[in-house]
């Protein structure tokens, strides 16, 4: 019990030394925000149906005497060339891999899509998107 007794006391002036001995920092430092670093992308996705994009999977109950060029509930392999421009000579960047599946009669679709930066500024780099696309859109 006296051990105890001792052993609290130790712990006690030895907590309040330290309570002594330290300052307690109070300076308040002004917030400096870093400006806003903007990068503007501009490339070219070149989509050609058929060569690019790929049927994967398709429902049995699906017909296409539906009038669309789309067969509702399919699933599509996207890998199409990144490009510096529209044209379809442009140099090359990189690729777009992905996969589309087309849920609407309106040939609706949500697609996940990767683009691979495969040469100058931005070689290695990545960006997804997961998206809704409209067909009215494009």
């Amino acid at each position: 019990m006296r051990g105890t007794l001792m052993l609290s006391w130790i712990l006690i002036i030895c907590l309040s030394q330290v309570a002594v001995q330290s300052q307690y920092y109070s300076e308040t430092l002004p917030y400096h925000p870093r400006p806003v670093k903007v990068t503007n992308l501009n490339f070219f996705m070149h989509r050609t149906t058929g060569l690019t994009i790929v049927v994967v999977a398709q429902a049995n109950s699906t017909s296409n005497n539906n009038n669309s060029s789309v067969p509702f509930a399919s699933l599509f392999a996207i890998n199409d060339p990144l490009r510096t421009g529209p044209e379809p000579d442009s140099e090359l960047i990189g690729n777009i891999q992905g996969i589309a599946s087309v849920a609407g009669m309106n040939a609706s679709s949500t697609e996940y899509l990767d683009f691979g930066f495969n040469t100058g500024k931005f070689n290695g780099s990545s960006l997804s998107v997961f998206s809704r696309g409209e067909p009215d859109l494009a």
